[in-house]
């Protein structure tokens, strides 16, 4: 089988990440049967870092039989394909959004068409191919899954379209300790205003520690498939396999994320009504904060970071993502809920008005961090785009199909 191991990344330590990777195919002999190559999808611009520091050069990235780089100097070569195919320039621009990175997960998937691939594995640079167990006293055990067997065996044996692997860790970048910095009151409020518009956030995730950090449970090491569930069929965006041959069906459209919003996976998921899709035992690690970066030495920590200061680094990165959380929320609500989206919408309004003063309290930083704009300010900014950005997302799905 012919696998691509596809990794989006603007922080040179990706390396460490696909080092493990690769370490753990090796491992598992799928190097010596299998044609496996990777391409590195990378943003000098995330962190001003030049070309030369994305360069793939260890001593593990010789186990690869081929190395593709895409940088923004690449897209433009990626458009004009797409033309030359007779998608529209406004949308082959869309489809290939040089803000960000989920639209340019396209291009790898152009990429690996190209080159005759079978499966694109996607793969985030914070996350590490081990699992953590958690015991009951919350000490971190730790094993090893077949990441690339766990996945060719849900196409070999049910002709999947789509595989991803479940997660330990972080559940997504919310500080383990964050209810240090929030008050009761805000991480309630805070939580019931975005749970309507999320597939990850629900009324308890910022006072339940439980929600923010998980170890792996036994249902996670069994095959299964992916029902239909509440408008889509909810997959995990990293450790994410694709068939190429469901690609060029167009039974999986293409990624659709607006500019400045996060979630391509959440919105992906609501596209996938026709593809077979399995959670495999490829089990990760999600390192959001860099605090188990030991395990790129296979040392591994026996005990879980608790009681660490919440770090203005950490607090900066939640507000981000916080940004991206309202930025998909009206386009999300929109495609899952058509027109009568707007009512909850309203109602997300109203709650964060309750918790835009008490979170200024809370986290200083949130003034300069957002230029004097309330939660409540950036969602409605986003909401008066909706109707345009869906619009665009069909588009988009429709001249995809030109390529196939």
């Amino acid at each position: 089988m012919k696998i691509l191991i596809a990794i989006t990344t603007g922080r040179p330590n990706f390396k460490d990440t696909l080092d493990l990777i690769a370490q753990n195919i090796k491992q598992f002999g799928h190097f010596a049967t299998n044609f496996i190559g990777v391409a590195i999808n990378y943003d000098t611009d995330f962190l001003k870092f030049s070309e030369k520091d994305f360069i793939y050069n260890t001593g593990s990235s010789r186990l690869f039989k081929e190395k593709i780089y895409l940088g923004k100097k690449n897209i433009n070569e990626y458009i004009n394909f797409m033309i030359s195919r007779g998608i529209e320039r406004g949308i082959a621009d869309i489809l290939s959004q040089s803000n960000g990175y989920s639209n340019k997960k396209n291009l790898i998937l152009i990429e690996a068409m190209k080159r005759n691939y079978d499966i694109v594995l996607f793969w985030d640079d914070d996350e590490y191919p081990f699992v953590c167990l958690l015991s009951e006293d919350r000490k971190m055990l730790w094993i090893q899954s077949d990441i690339i067997g766990s996945h060719m065996f849900a196409y070999n044996n049910y002709s999947a379209d789509m595989a991803f692997g479940f997660y330990t860790g972080y559940v997504s970048p919310i500080p383990t300790n964050f209810n240090q910095k929030l008050s009761t009151q805000t991480a309630k409020l805070l939580g019931d205003a975005l749970s309507p518009a999320s597939d990850v956030i629900n009324p308890d995730t910022f006072t339940n520690s439980e929600l923010i950090f998980k170890g792996a449970k036994q249902d996670d090491f069994r095959i299964q498939e992916i029902k239909e569930n509440n408008g889509g069929k909810w997959i995990s965006g990293g450790n994410l396999s694709v068939s190429i041959e469901a690609i060029k069906k167009g039974v999986i459209p293409p990624y659709f994320t607006p500019p400045n919003t996060r979630a391509d996976d959440t919105l992906l998921s609501m596209g996938l009504q026709n593809a077979k899709v399995f959670q495999v035992p490829a089990g990760i690690f999600h390192d959001a904060f860099s605090e188990y970066r030991s395990i790129i030495n296979n040392e591994f920590p026996i005990n879980l970071v608790k009681n660490r200061e919440v770090s203005t680094s950490q607090v900066e990165r939640f507000l981000s993502v916080l940004r991206g959380w309202l930025g998909y929320a009206p386009i999300f609500l929109r495609v899952k809920n058509g027109s009568g989206y707007k009512k909850i919408i309203n109602k997300m309004v109203k709650k964060l008005k309750n918790v835009d003063k008490l979170i200024e309290n809370d986290l200083p930083e949130i003034k300069s961090f957002y230029k004097g704009q309330k939660p409540s300010d950036i969602l409605m900014d986003f909401d008066s785009l909706t109707e345009n950005q869906y619009m665009l997302m069909q588009m988009c799905y429709k001249e995809w199909k030109k390529l196939l």
